[in-house]
């Protein structure tokens, strides 16, 4: 569907950039002689006889601000009754923590459910299992009538290729006020359709965040290879495809001297070539299908310039350039390469700046977004990885107002106190090597988005189709005239779900 810009997460950001202010405002005012001296004279002033003024109000930082939302949902008493989630294992530490351990991330978890818990005289269930076999559980337990858990948080792309077996509730028959700052406003765009939306996803994933793709470079190697300040470049609007080719994916080095390229040499890109290349559809804003208001879709993927050229450009980035890394089987992979400092540039996603790259290169590093595919490109965009947790309810539940309250409250406690420790200490102060990596990871943040065709691709539609595309030795029009017919079918089964026929 078309992409529109999305309506960003403006109160997250400005919430953040609050705290950054206060931060920013104390430190000058400490270190700036001029701004001390004036503090001195208002103080003085202010004690004069006869010139007495009134205090200014304090205004509260990024998290008093956010306790200040109200959640909406008022009071209620569910008994003792249990709310019960199940979720993917890969994310349970988003999910549950035993107890306090002094640790920032956990501590914040266990706080947000001992809070819903108590406020709403409830227990919560924790249970686990994993990608496919997950999604599959839930469509065989809900279409026996079993009415096993009320949340369902399954791996996104597996998620939705069972969805359209109609095994999941439609969120607005909740009562759940979309409308909320934890719920990212261009996800609720896009996975509507005629007033239904089935799967959803809120800041109770904070996947969403960890898994944000990005591009990481080594600010080392960069400079030594007389780059400009690649900071710059992308505030300037200049961080394109076109950028990538003329300048990174022709730098290349015979580190190891043996004649011959390989993985003990120098590179200027190394990108992942499978997953991550998806989201250059999103950074590239390529449209892959319409849908009329009757729920009619049009394959429009290969059938613009804009769509062919681009697979063309990230061929030659991939495949066809000199300074790119090419991983064949049993070599090294781009995570190594660029932890050991033999490449330049690589494609990664936000956790790895604190799980892979923290502690393990000693060179300095820095965090950009996907580039444009076009310098009048207004923004830089990019998606989350496709094993995001997606949010859905099975049509066995029938406890509406537990569910709805439940679902919201936790959404709302981790966009006020659990998102705020992962984004601010594990991303940025841990993850980030400096400041302007900081401003960077805003923009990755600040540009992600979610639509149907990703969420229902299911393994069966062009956003994940884009590592063969990009291998294929064929056009991209050629290969979507080919393919069109099926990948038209399988979106048109996902229609049936929000334009049921009579």
């Amino acid at each position: 569907m078309q992409h529109k810009t999305p309506p960003f997460l403006s109160a997250l950001l400005a919430l953040l950039l609050a705290a950054s202010s206060l931060t920013a405002c104390s430190e000058k005012a400490a270190s700036d002689p001029q701004s001390t001296n004036e503090a001195v004279s208002g103080q003085n002033a202010s004690d004069t006889p006869g010139n007495e003024t009134a205090a200014p109000e304090e205004e509260p930082d990024s998290l008093e601000a956010r306790a200040l939302v109200d959640d909406g949902l008022g009071e209620h008493d569910f008994g003792g009754d249990t709310f019960r989630m199940l979720y993917q294992e890969r994310y349970a530490e988003f999910q549950f923590a035993e107890e306090l351990t002094g640790d920032t991330l956990p501590d914040a978890v266990y706080n947000r459910n001992v809070r819903v818990e108590d406020r709403f005289n409830v227990k919560l269930g924790h249970e686990t299992d994993a990608e496919e076999a997950m999604a599959q559980r839930i469509m065989n337990s809900t279409m026996a009538g079993d009415d096993e858990c009320d949340l369902f948080m399954g791996h996104s792309i597996y998620t939705g290729k069972y969805a359209v077996k109609g095994i999941f509730r439609n969120w607005y028959d909740l009562g759940v006020d979309f409308t909320k700052p934890w719920y990212p406003q261009y996800a609720v765009a896009h996975l509507t359709l005629n007033d239904k939306m089935f799967l959803t996803v809120s800041d109770i994933c904070l996947s969403l965040a960890s898994n944000s793709y990005c591009y990481y470079f080594n600010k080392d190697l960069a400079g030594s290879a007389g780059f400009e300040d690649m900071y710059g470049v992308v505030r300037e609007g200049r961080w394109t495809v076109d950028y990538l080719l003329t300048n990174v994916a022709g730098w290349y080095q015979d580190a190891d001297g043996d004649g011959t390229a390989g993985s003990g040499d120098l590179y200027g890109f190394d990108g992942e070539k499978s997953n991550s290349t998806v989201a250059y559809l999103y950074s590239f804003e390529i449209n892959v299908l319409d849908v009329d208001d009757d729920g009619t879709v049009n394959m429009v993927f290969g059938s613009d310039e804009r769509s062919v050229n681009a697979v063309e450009k990230l061929k030659t980035l991939l495949y066809g350039s000199p300074g790119s890394y090419y991983e064949t089987t049993g070599e090294v992979g781009n995570t190594t390469m660029f932890a050991s400092g033999n490449a330049m540039f690589i494609t990664g996603v936000l956790h790895q700046s604190a799980t892979d790259f923290r502690d393990t290169c000693d060179f300095d590093y820095g965090i950009i977004p996907y580039p444009k595919y076009e310098e009048d490109q207004e923004n830089y965009y990019t998606v989350a990885g496709g094993s995001i947790s997606s949010c859905a309810v099975p049509v066995t539940v029938t406890r509406d107002e537990l569910v709805g309250t439940l679902f919201a409250a936790l959404s709302a406690e981790s966009w006020k106190t659990v998102l705020p420790q992962y984004y601010d200490v594990v991303l940025k102060y841990k993850g980030a090597r400096d400041e302007t990596s900081i401003e960077m990871i805003d923009i990755v943040l600040n540009g992600r988005n979610i639509d149907l065709e990703f969420i229902y691709d299911a393994f069966s539609g062009y956003i994940y189709k884009m590592a063969e595309i990009l291998k294929s030795s064929a056009g991209l029009a050629t290969y979507t005239a080919k393919n069109n017919k099926v990948i038209a079918k399988h979106y048109e089964k996902v229609m049936e779900l929000f334009y049921p026929t009579e």
